[in-house]
């Protein structure tokens, strides 16, 4: 491939890229929406995705993360950390809770549910000022496996996948990019499979070998 013709294809790729990184950010707020909505009004959280033809390529949920603790009264924390762990504060311009100890005593009532924190050496229970359990928001999670991923690919070789890609990949027909793009990557995955099938042949074996390697190195 020339210079020109890979400066060519790195615009193409680059305008590619961005459109599509916009496209995805509405179709997944989109997708968020729709299950919120989806499990507001028939309890479902979970989706499969489906290419035109039917198939199954993976699946879409809504996933609740558990409430978690959070520091709601910073001054109330820090003062009970004061009265009683003094070696966890530290003085700067500010008086403030280690990071480290914030984040242990944070984690360990995160896991107990309640915002009450056992002493592990002295066994206290301390009910914590300050920290409350907080509700978290839910995000999509899309999980789409090897399989799903080799269909998707295919599907998008073949020119099947219709309705699913954006207008800016789609646009042109058969003359656009990314038609183009389509039969470079099915030319390179068949000089792909040829090569892999020489070197399966003993293609290391034959005399010129070495040569070959100097040319694409860059040598003459």
């Amino acid at each position: 491939m020339s210079l020109k013709d890979t400066a060519r294809t790195v615009a193409v790729l680059s305008t590619l890229h961005d459109a599509i990184g916009d496209q995805l950010k509405g179709a997944k707020k989109e997708l968020e929406a729709g299950l919120r909505k989806a499990k507001d009004e028939t309890g479902t959280q979970k989706i499969a995705v489906s290419l035109d033809e039917g198939e199954d390529v993976g699946t879409v949920s809504l996933v609740q993360p558990k409430a978690a603790a959070a520091v709601t009264d910073a001054k109330a924390f820090t003062d009970w950390v004061m009265q009683n762990y003094s070696g966890e504060i530290t003085r700067r311009f500010v008086t403030e809770v280690t990071p480290g100890f914030q984040k242990k005593i944070l984690t360990e009532i995160t896991a107990a549910g309640v915002a009450e924190w056992a002493d592990p050496e002295t066994g206290v229970i301390h009910e914590v000022p300050g920290v409350a359990m907080q509700g978290r928001a839910a995000y999509t999670r899309l999980t789409v496996p090897d399989a799903g991923k080799t269909a998707i690919a295919q599907a998008w070789r073949e020119n099947r996948l219709g309705a699913s890609l954006p207008p800016a990949i789609t646009a042109g027909g058969a003359d656009g990019e990314a038609e183009k793009l389509r039969k470079r990557v099915a030319e390179l995955e068949e000089r792909d499979a040829w090569l892999s099938a020489l070197e399966a042949a003993g293609l290391d074996n034959w005399q010129g070998v070495d040569t070959a390697r100097e040319i694409f190195g860059g040598g003459e």
